[in-house]
């Protein structure tokens, strides 16, 4: 028997989670996430704005820009991403209250902080995988280009990326007067977190009968497309 509440409650769970390894990934004070970046420094510029606040702001973006791609193709379910992209929100601004203790003095505590941050972001990705009932903004967007495009998710969702730390850097420059937010810890973000991903997905491969999903077959991705999070081929 399917259990969708079950479901729901990890994708929840993931969302939240995800959103506490952002939180520390940026207050490692080593850059922030790719996805991130252009809100975070959006809130150094506008500090009256919460960061939760214009995380919600660049998700509706992402959001229209599925619709204007996807166009008759855009289907209703992933009108889903909006209460997610609020609970996303939410998350950023109370995590960011329930750790401002987080204030790391010294290079190492602020790698260590990185790599803490970076491996819960990446068990909260895979809480919302497994859940498989919506993707976050970023990956639907991302998913919504290559459905278009017949492009390679791997190598699309590194453009992606890439796409988002430029703008952040541009916006930094331009807003701030400087680069801000994105540093050392944006590319090990970046590289990382997928290679944790992949290996937290296949950890929690017992929860999917919980969840009353089928049994994958051994070579199948858990995400669309055929695209693994650590490879681009």
């Amino acid at each position: 028997m399917k259990t969708p509440l079950v479901r729901s409650c990890l994708l929840a769970a993931g969302v939240l989670i995800m959103t506490a390894g952002i939180v520390l990934v940026t207050k490692s004070n080593l850059g922030t996430s790719p996805i991130s970046s252009l809100g975070y420094v959006l809130t150094l510029a506008f500090p009256a704005v919460s960061y939760g606040t214009f995380m919600f702001a660049w998700n509706s973006a992402l959001l229209l820009g599925q619709v204007a791609i996807l166009r008759r193709r855009f289907k209703a379910i992933a009108l889903l991403q909006i209460p997610l992209s609020v609970l996303f929100s939410i998350g950023i601004d109370g995590f960011n209250q329930a750790l401002s203790f987080v204030a790391p003095a010294t290079y190492p505590a602020s790698l260590a902080t990185l790599a803490l941050g970076i491996v819960v972001l990446a068990f909260g990705v895979a809480c919302t995988v497994v859940a498989n009932i919506v993707m976050n903004c970023g990956e639907a967007f991302v998913c919504a280009i290559t459905s278009r495009t017949g492009w390679n998710f791997g190598h699309t969702k590194v453009g992606f990326d890439l796409g988002c730390v430029v703008l952040a850097v541009i916006a930094s420059v331009a807003l701030v007067g400087g680069v801000a937010g994105v540093r050392e810890g944006t590319v090990i973000a970046a590289a990382a977190t997928g290679f944790i991903v992949n290996a937290f997905i296949k950890l929690m491969g017992g929860v999917r009968p919980a969840l009353g999903e089928a049994k994958e077959r051994e070579n199948e991705s858990p995400l669309p497309h055929g695209a693994e999070y650590d490879r681009a081929d």
